[in-house]
């Protein structure tokens, strides 16, 4: 008997570690929402704040791709994100370092999806551009390089997305 033999295989038509740490972040976003498909999530878990001005499953969703974009999009590859964007995605109205989440749209799982979808989309035209792990971009008086940019991404979205998951079950359970 063979056993399943599981890896994560670098994004071949890009440089292997911009395209191996793409990849991981691909597996790591089909992970945490195949868990909350299994849970059937409501448009009453998406807008539920545990305590007030708190996290939402939605809001951290929109959080996710707000961050994709704010490192890679405007970060690395230095666009100016659009108004409707930054108003879709809460970027603004989000305060997670002071705990100050709002409430997002009551809106089916599938919206909120949809709108990370449209962000991966452009990181993966955005680093087929830049596709150099050592390139270095400035941001606030740091130096970052490309390789970091995206560990950091996918660090965050690994964070972030254990917590939706959670919030989903809180919610689902109480």
């Amino acid at each position: 008997m063979t056993e399943e033999i599981y890896d994560v295989a670098s994004v071949e038509t890009l440089s292997p570690q911009v395209g191996l740490l793409l990849s991981m972040l691909d597996d790591n976003t089909q992970e945490w929402r195949e868990e909350l498909d299994d849970i059937d999530v409501t448009e009453d878990m998406l807008v539920w704040q545990a305590f007030e001005d708190g996290h939402s499953l939605g809001g951290i969703i929109l959080h996710i791709a707000d961050v994709e974009a704010a490192w890679i999009h405007t970060g690395a590859a230095g666009l100016e994100r659009s108004p409707e964007e930054l108003k879709t995605l809460l970027s603004e109205e989000t305060q997670q370092l002071n705990v100050n989440w709002p409430t997002p749209p009551r809106k089916p799982l599938n919206w909120f999806f949809e709108q990370h979808d449209a962000i991966r989309e452009k990181t993966r035209k955005i680093l087929h551009d830049l596709n150099d792990p050592e390139m270095v971009v400035g941001r606030k008086g740091y130096q970052f390089t490309l390789r970091w940019i995206l560990h950091h991404v996918l660090t965050h979205e690994a964070y972030h997305g254990g917590q939706a998951v959670l919030l989903a079950l809180q919610h689902a359970r109480k």
